[in-house]
């Protein structure tokens, strides 16, 4: 269902957009979506890994970063500047 929401939002895959407000559109729309309900869930370390997988999976969709780049996941928080981790907000 996030993955719906985040491949609906065209504008995020634009580059003429700029990256600060990309960011604020995927924790605003994409989080809203994926985290729905999160107040009631029990988060085990499986959840907590398909969470964190889903994270870097936004970002390098936004940064255009394929999977066979073989890039790590900190180069990419660093690509987007986004040091933290969304689960640490939950």
């Amino acid at each position: 269902m996030a993955k719906a929401a985040f491949n609906k939002k065209k504008t995020l895959f634009t580059s003429e957009v700029d990256l600060n407000l990309r960011k604020k559109v995927v924790n605003c729309c994409i989080w809203g979506t994926a985290l729905y309900g999160a107040e009631t869930w029990t988060l085990r370390k499986v959840d907590q890994k398909y969470l964190k997988s889903f994270e870097t999976w936004c970002w390098r969709r936004m940064e255009k970063i394929s999977w066979t780049d073989r890039v790590r996941n900190e180069e990419v928080l660093h690509r987007v500047k986004e040091e933290r981790n969304i689960l640490k907000t939950i």
